[in-house]
């Protein structure tokens, strides 16, 4: 019935017969799975007989599910005999035959491929470093400061920093575009919220007055304006000053929970310095990973890139979708095409498809599992933020989400393993 033609790599090759007899059985299966659908004068449905179903529809009706039933049948039986096959996709189906004689069959199946492991434990690895630069408590105040900003309606003419109320008309030559024009149009003038010189040619004007502001769309923005000159109508309606709350003790208090600006910056300093810690820990972890993942030999196949492919692309069309966007608007939009998106991430995702096979074989080998006792303490205390038990928590997740769960701890502890197991200097 099946026989393996050859193993490449982890891809499993089978030639896959059935005689007349046994083909002829197939047939009769979808005739009783589908008899039901057909209609024919005379016969209640249901009850036609199989040759009057192919005299009234095609000798070949059944066909098609009787050849679903066979590979199916083919299938389950090569996964019973090669117990070591572990399919990562659908098989590649390659017919050969088909006809009242039976039918030859060629089937692929690709597998999880076999990893060998370099060296991953005793190598010297050089950490990520960097050191908080006072620079960044200041631009972290600053930030703050404009975002409790005051803005205070003026008589003078617009300048850098002053949030202007516009009204707008945009025309490529000589014609409005869609989404070109507004009124009241809330504007920051430096912001660079606007495309290409804009705002800077807002700067001077006064309030009522028209001026004709000439920009240029870049090459990267939508398909209809890219590389466009536009000219835009513009009047401007009002000024506000921006005006920046004083850098005092007032301040500190009226933004945090602390009386003094010295106590404030401190504690600033001290969650900058905690998130500064995070990211080059993050890094660290970077660097060792790729050492691991290079050392290792591992022939990834193409069926798993192009599933990690697929779930690039599902969880872009997510992100767009927030901005009311189809993938096949985003695509026209940008010139672009599903096939070049692949194309640019294969690399990355055949990268990402190694390192994944790598570190589930370490995990493997070192026997990395996570306990119900580790599971249930990691529970816990997340169950206790939400003031809830253990076992309500966990029935609240549902068994997908509890073995991510479970997987994000046996990650942490690939981690600290592999941070234990090197040197990190």
């Amino acid at each position: 019935m099946f026989k393996l033609a050859k193993k490449q790599d982890s891809v499993y090759n089978f030639v896959v017969k059935y005689d007349a007899e046994e083909w002829t059985k197939f047939i009769e299966q979808a005739y009783e799975e589908t008899k039901a659908k057909y209609a024919v004068q005379g016969f209640r449905k249901g009850k036609v007989p199989r040759k009057v179903i192919e005299q009234n529809y095609g000798a070949n009706i059944f066909f098609e599910d009787a050849f679903q039933n066979a590979i199916q049948n083919a299938y389950v039986e090569i996964l019973d005999k090669y117990k070591e096959i572990e399919p990562v996709s659908y098989p590649e189906i390659d017919i050969k035959k088909i006809d009242e004689e039976g039918i030859e069959v060629k089937i692929a199946i690709t597998t999880v491929p076999e990893v060998k492991l370099g060296e991953y434990k005793n190598l010297t690895i050089e950490t990520a470093k960097g050191e908080l630069d006072e620079e960044k408590v200041n631009t972290e105040i600053e930030q703050l400061r404009n975002r409790t900003a005051r803005f205070l309606p003026v008589e003078r003419e617009a300048r850098n920093g002053d949030v202007v109320t516009i009204d707008f008309i945009g025309r490529v030559d000589g014609v409005a575009f869609e989404g070109g024009s507004a009124e009241d149009h809330r504007l920051e003038l430096g912001s660079h919220m606007f495309v290409d010189n804009f705002e800077d040619q807002v700067v001077g004007m006064n309030i009522g007055e028209k001026r004709t502001v000439t920009v240029t769309f870049p090459d990267n923005y939508t398909k209809e304006l890219a590389g466009k000159k536009a000219d835009f109508e513009v009047t401007l309606n009002n000024v506000e000053e921006k005006q920046l709350p004083e850098l005092n003790d007032e301040f500190a208090s009226n933004v945090s929970e602390f009386e003094t600006l010295e106590e404030f910056k401190a504690d600033l300093r001290k969650n900058l310095q905690a998130s500064l810690d995070a990211e080059l820990n993050r890094k660290t972890e970077d660097i060792l990973i790729a050492e691991v993942v290079k050392n290792a030999e591992v022939v990834v196949p193409d069926a798993m890139v192009e599933q990690q492919l697929d779930a690039y692309l599902q969880d872009f069309a997510t992100r767009i979708s927030y901005q009311g966007l189809t993938m096949d608007q985003y695509f026209e939009m940008f010139g672009s095409s599903e096939e070049e998106f692949r194309t640019e991430k294969r690399e990355v995702a055949r990268e990402n498809v190694k390192t994944r096979l790598v570190l589930q074989e370490i995990i493997k080998v070192e026997n990395l599992i996570a306990t119900p006792e580790e599971v249930d303490a990691k529970l816990k205390e997340i169950a206790d933020k939400y003031k809830k038990s253990v076992e309500d928590y966990k029935k609240s997740m549902g068994e997908k989400e509890l073995t991510y769960f479970k997987n994000g701890i046996i990650m942490n502890k690939l981690l600290d393993f592999l941070k234990t197991s090197n040197n990190l200097v």
